[in-house]
């Protein structure tokens, strides 16, 4: 079967909280999602292709013209809540070349609102959660491989006749080795950056699967589950060092949540890590690194961990079920730079029952930690989290909200308590004072200029800097 994979761009789909154009200084991530499901349809012997919308140029006049030309059979879409639009608007023009292209949806979007999905888009099914068994059980059913009923497909949505079926959920992938390496060879990896890279191409890698803790503003546990699952060290250290070898790349991002959760497996991970000559950053929880584990890190390659120090109040962090405290941040923050790794932190305004005082808090804390780069934001109600669910019973935002979002109804992508002590406004003001706090200052700014590596780095910062001090929201 031939299988178009789209990533429609969600650099032109913000949240709201950004431009378009700081979008794109922040940089551009491979869609690991979309390469993992390529991957497992070329083993099952479907001819594959990815257009990636976020790097291509003119990437709907590709996607209508390689339509019209290779002719695919099906087209899956990766969609985010803020992509969907863009995902449906690309599905209908597909449909208009070929109605009987077979359009297939997942990511986050089918998976927190499947039969919303199938209803505004035209998707003739959605995959929900984990995709890469569901996908090839719906492709051999499509070409009478198997005997399944569509209902018998687990993790799967669709269409029949005038109601939508949704299958029970399928179980998590325990192991995680028998899926393939994503298919990098049909990404332009050349394409891929981040504005804070030390070099000018990495790759990133999900090496765990899953997150055990419970943050009221996260949905991620909802996609991928609250068990945490690994790849076997080896399989790790082998996809890295087939990367390196075939696109020379020399950086990597851990894009897990948390690496850390068993230090075991943790352990011999950095041991095979330090035999690559590589370079490499992860996000971390806090709490689950003290100096031994950092040392270990830093030995095996590692030079940036990012944070979520999320706020600067026990009782803020209490209440985002954060699972971590100020006095925690501080001692990691401290054991960092004893080591010599770098901090990003991540910080969030406007959680429940927040005030002036406590957001002060938090911007003392980021002065406090003076990481190498801070990111300050709004805490976002995100469709399938707690906290939504929270806004929705406290009458702060309507239950349809996202609904009404995806029909146009709603324009904010980036909508936050409204009912709280502070207005949405003045939550707006605050996170743009906290930007200016950081980065306005002079011990900052030569800290980083002392740090440059070349001028296209000092004006890629530079860019970036001034985009997040002045964003519009």
């Amino acid at each position: 079967m031939k299988i178009l994979l789209i990533n429609p761009s969600l650099l032109q789909a913000t949240t709201g909280q950004y431009e378009e154009e700081l979008e794109k200084e922040r940089g551009v991530y491979p869609p690991l999602g979309l390469a993992y499901i390529a991957a497992v349809l070329e083993r099952a012997d479907h001819s594959v292709k990815i257009i990636d919308c976020d790097v291509e140029e003119n990437y709907e006049e590709k996607i209508l013209s390689l339509t019209q030309e290779w002719q695919p059979q099906l087209v899956g879409f990766y969609a985010m809540t803020w992509s969907f639009k863009l995902a449906k608007n690309l599905a209908d023009k597909i449909k208009a070349i070929d109605p009987k292209i077979i359009t297939v949806l997942g990511g986050p979007n089918a998976t927190s609102m499947p039969i919303l999905s199938l209803k505004l888009g035209n998707f003739d099914f959605a995959v929900i959660s984990e995709g890469e068994l569901t996908i090839i059980e719906l492709t051999d059913k499509l070409e009478g491989k198997n005997n399944l009923d569509l209902d018998q497909i687990q993790g799967l949505a669709f269409k029949k006749d005038s109601e939508i079926i949704i299958t029970p959920p399928r179980p998590l992938i325990e192991n995680l080795d028998s899926l393939p390496f994503p298919a990098r060879h049909l990404l332009p990896m050349e394409k891929y950056f981040d504005v804070f890279s030390r070099q000018k191409h990495f790759a990133t890698i999900i090496a765990t699967r899953g997150c055990p803790f419970n943050c009221t503003f996260c949905d991620r546990k909802n996609r991928m589950g609250k068990l945490w699952r690994v790849r076997s060290p080896k399989n790790i250290a082998d996809e890295i060092a087939d990367i390196k070898a075939k696109y020379g790349i020399r950086e990597f991002m851990f894009f897990d949540d948390n690496l850390i959760v068993d230090k075991n497996w943790a352990y011999e991970l950095f041991d095979r890590l330090k035999k690559l000559d590589i370079i490499w950053e992860c996000r971390e929880r806090v709490d689950l690194v003290n100096e031994e584990v950092l040392r270990k890190m830093k030995e095996a390659g590692c030079y940036r961990i990012r944070f979520g120090f999320e706020a600067g109040d026990n009782q803020v962090l209490k209440t985002l079920k954060k699972g971590i405290t100020v006095e925690q941040s501080l001692a990691s923050a401290k054991a960092c730079k004893k080591v010599g790794i770098e901090i990003y932190g991540y910080y969030m305004i406007g959680a429940p029952g927040e005030t002036k005082e406590t957001i002060q808090k938090t911007i003392d804390l980021a002065l406090k930690i003076n990481p190498a780069f801070a990111i300050f934001s709004k805490t976002i109600l995100i469709p399938g989290t707690e906290i939504f669910d929270y806004a929705v019973q406290t009458n702060q935002i309507s239950s349809t909200y996202w609904q009404d979002f995806l029909v146009g109804q709603e324009t904010n992508g980036a909508p936050s308590l409204t009912k709280e002590k502070l207005s949405e406004l003045e939550i707006d003001s605050l996170v743009k004072l906290a930007d200016r706090k950081f980065y306005f200052r002079p011990s900052f700014i030569i800290r980083k200029l002392l740090d440059v590596k070349s001028w296209d780095h000092l004006m890629s910062q530079a860019k970036m800097g001034l985009a997040l001090i002045f964003k519009t929201k």
